[in-house]
């Protein structure tokens, strides 16, 4: 099975993702002659995994390069990180369950594929995903959980091998080409000084789950713009 992107990235890159986060009614009225029943609202498109591993194709990084692509039995085959957060000391204790909010984690029911880009020249991960198959109403409980959870752990210490590193994460946004996206900001740093920033924004768009995120020392300069262009890019796809 050919790789995933996310395997070829730093710790430290895989750990900022994981810490950010991944219908109406019908009636009649009777006013006059001419009245008629209001439509009933047109489901979504549910996307079944080839369908979604299409469209991820389609996106272009500004790197130029095909993206790396998975679905989702890949996604869930290749997920490092619940295995990587158990190594560390997290303080708060309440945010160690944080595997929900990884990048590639995959919303039970659903169907799934991503598309990720590490860009050598700046050391910027870029990743999308796409989730279809579920209620607009899960795919927004999603949505609401990174956010608490966000909150919640707004600040924390990561510890492992007598080394550690702060964690903040706050609203950001800077990511706002699709309507209704909401983006958080994560920066990372160590007592040696290291530090990077991880970007993660989320929308729903025609009942699908669209997810941005890019991390890495450079995300700063370049990481939000990217983000925005690969959600837009698959904005635009889903019809």
């Amino acid at each position: 099975m050919k790789k995933f992107a996310l395997q070829s990235v730093g710790i430290s890159a895989l750990v900022v993702m994981a810490l950010t986060g991944c219908g109406g009614s019908t009636g009649t009225t009777a006013a006059s002659p001419e009245a008629t029943a209001t439509p009933t609202p047109t489901a979504a498109k549910q996307y079944t995994n080839d369908e979604l591993v299409e469209l991820v194709k389609q996106i272009k990084p500004k790197s130029g390069k095909e993206l790396t692509v998975a679905s989702s039995e890949e996604l869930a085959q290749e997920n490092p990180m619940k295995a990587l957060m158990s190594m560390f000391t997290i303080e708060p204790a309440e945010c160690k369950d944080l595997a929900t909010l990884g990048g590639s984690e995959t919303l039970a029911g659903s169907t799934t594929a991503a598309g990720a880009d590490l860009d050598a020249e700046s050391g910027v991960m870029t990743m999308v995903t796409l989730t279809s198959g579920l209620d607009k109403q899960k795919l927004q409980d999603s949505i609401d959980k990174s956010g608490v959870q966000a909150e919640k752990c707004s600040k924390m210490t990561l510890s492992m091998s007598g080394q550690s590193m702060n964690v903040s994460t706050e609203k950001f946004d800077g990511i706002n080409t699709v309507p209704g996206t909401v983006a958080y900001k994560t920066e990372m740093s160590t007592a040696s000084g290291a530090a990077q920033t991880t970007y993660m924004a989320y929308a729903i768009k025609e009942g699908v789950l669209i997810s941005a995120t890019a991390s890495g020392k450079g995300a700063d300069a370049n990481g939000v713009a990217t983000a925005s262009d690969l959600m837009e890019q698959a904005a635009a796809l889903i019809k």
